[in-house]
């Protein structure tokens, strides 16, 4: 794996600025957080998922063949598969197209093609493989999220490496505070529902809801300055 481009503690701190959350107040007294570590954790993860239909990440995986030996286990970070080498025939394995299989067509058992192709989470082969032999899938995954446990109402950081391009920071952050702000904005809707006119603006005047469209409107314009990975192009994605 790469190394990590920062930590969620560096990434945390400035969640604070965007949040206006910091953990201590100008007289140096202690209070709760507004957003909790489970919600800013959540929200990262979440917008971590989405960046990785714009830029997956890169990874490398020697994957181990079943007991059928026409199938594997795919990755469970694994977005779609770039490419398949066969070290032991010395080849890189093609991706077998949807348009190869039509209705009536035979699909003998002692096919040996050298093709793959992907259903329901797992990789299948148009040929049969030992256990033992040696292939290297080259493939999309999603960013490995920040992880968590609780121990004594503490929350303890099990994996704190984030490794997302630094140029996505910025754009993670603005759409990391946007799905914190959104229980406040549901709960301030639910409040103000039977505020007559007179009172100030309208139900809709929903502060916090216009704040985390600010959010997401940086996240799109942020994410639009780059452009995205064609790897729906480029893989057998699921």
């Amino acid at each position: 794996m790469i190394d990590p481009t920062t930590t969620w503690e560096a990434v945390d701190q400035k969640l604070d600025v965007f949040l206006k959350d910091m953990q201590v107040t100008g007289t140096g007294e202690a209070r709760d957080r507004t957003y909790t570590q489970p919600q800013r954790i959540s929200a990262w993860n979440w917008a971590q998922r989405l960046l990785a239909q714009h830029t997956p990440q890169e990874k490398t995986v020697l994957p181990t063949v079943d007991a059928d030996s026409r199938s594997a286990i795919l990755p469970p970070d694994c977005l779609g598969i770039r490419r398949i080498y066969d070290a032991d025939e010395e080849r890189w394995m093609r991706p077998m197209p949807s348009s190869a299989i039509r209705a009536g067509s035979i699909r003998y058992e002692d096919d040996e093609l050298a093709q793959y192709y992907l259903w329901s989470g797992k990789l299948y082969f148009m040929q049969s493989f030992e256990t033992a032999h040696s292939l290297t899938m080259y493939y999309w995954a999603y960013w490995p999220e920040v992880m968590y446990e609780v121990v004594d109402e503490e929350i303890i950081l099990t994996h704190n490496s984030i490794y997302t391009p630094p140029w996505a920071e910025l754009a993670l952050c603005h759409l990391t505070a946007a799905s914190c702000l959104i229980p406040g904005a549901i709960d301030a809707a639910v409040q103000r529902q039977y505020n007559i006119r007179i009172d100030s603006g309208t139900p809709l005047d929903n502060s916090r809801a216009a704040m985390a469209h600010e959010h997401v409107w940086w996240w799109d314009y942020l994410i639009g300055k780059v452009p995205p990975k064609d790897w729906r192009n480029d893989s057998g994605s699921l």
